[in-house]
């Protein structure tokens, strides 16, 4: 049973990474504070932060290969891809993350230099579901700005 599948990844296949030793998620709401002349400030909610998402895990040649897997991972971060994130309960939540950051460490290699084990680290940030890239351009409205021009010609 696999813990979770973000984009093309699974998270806890024994052919490719573990599941996480640590996974933490965090959720907020965003706060304004007023100042007063007298007394306390005044509390506004200004709505929902992104949600965030990190996952300790580990590559094993056991299992993988650990410097193809992880360069897997780096390509996807480097990219800004947005990928679906699926509990392995299969359940969609609609949330989709871009990897923000990755750490890794390697923990054990061969005589030679050869990497036999890799812990890495991922944080992963929200999308909302209206927006198609971390610039925030929805799909409406990506596709207003390309045909504006277009129907405005041919009136």
């Amino acid at each position: 049973m696999i813990f979770a599948s973000l984009g093309d990844f699974q998270l806890g296949t024994s052919n490719v990474m573990t599941g996480p030793t640590a996974a933490d998620e965090t959720l907020v709401n965003d706060f304004h504070e007023h100042k007063v002349v007298r007394g306390k400030p005044v509390p506004q909610r200004g709505g929902e932060a992104l949600d965030r998402r990190s996952f300790s895990f580990f590559f094993e040649e056991s299992f993988c290969n650990p410097e193809a897997e992880y360069a897997r991972l780096v390509a996807s971060k480097i990219s800004g891809a947005v990928m679906p994130f699926i509990p392995g309960s299969g359940g969609f939540l609609g949330k989709h993350y871009f990897i923000k950051q990755l750490k890794s460490t390697t923990q054990k290699t061969t005589e030679s230099g050869r990497i036999v084990r890799i812990e890495a680290s991922m944080e992963l940030v929200e999308v909302p579901g209206s927006a198609l890239s971390v610039g925030g351009l929805s799909i409406a409205g990506a596709a207003v700005a390309l045909l504006n021009p277009l129907l405005k010609r041919l009136k």
